[in-house]
């Protein structure tokens, strides 16, 4: 009776074996006709992009050709009909019509460097003096600082061999 139950158990196995393999290569198939439809669809909607902006390019090309023939005509109508060369004389000078103003030299490249280290070697002396200025202030404002504070601690010292000696008598 085992060996019956371990053979439908076996058959069973490769039946649900085989169901399985069928349906992954059911998956594999969907998902590679899937996957070459999107790129079908993508080859097809660059395609009509790129064929787009073809026609736009050459709409625009041909535009420009049409304005640009346009244009000359009118400038060569336009040259015959008017009156500038008669009235050229007519007319105020250009200002600046001999050149430009000319603008003052600039200094040379050296003349500046030097200009600028004496700039800075001023700037640098003026802080120097001013920071032994705290300095100096700083180092008076500690001594006097230090006088204060032992004074304080003398007259406290004083102070208490005062009270020291006046209570030992009393002690007594």
């Amino acid at each position: 009776m085992t060996e019956n139950v371990a053979e439908n158990v076996s058959e069973s196995v490769t039946e649900d074996e085989n169901v399985t393999s069928d349906l992954a290569e059911e998956v594999v198939s969907a998902v590679h006709t899937s996957q070459q439809r999107t790129i079908d669809a993508v080859h097809k909607s660059q395609q009509a992009t790129i064929d787009a902006v073809h026609k736009s390019q050459q709409l625009t090309v041909e535009t420009a050709k049409k304005i640009a023939e346009a244009l000359s005509t009118a400038a060569s109508t336009a040259a015959a009909k008017l009156p500038g060369r008669e009235l050229a004389h007519r007319l105020p000078a250009a200002p600046f019509a001999g050149g430009l103003p000319t603008r003052p030299k600039l200094p040379e490249t050296d003349a500046m460097f030097a200009a600028a280290r004496e700039y800075a070697g001023q700037l640098f002396a003026e802080q120097r003096r001013f920071a032994g200025e705290v300095v100096a202030e700083q180092r008076r404002f500690a001594s006097e600082l230090v006088s204060a504070v032992s004074g304080a601690r003398h007259a406290d010292a004083a102070n208490e061999a005062g009270e020291a000696g006046e209570a030992a008598p009393t002690a007594e």
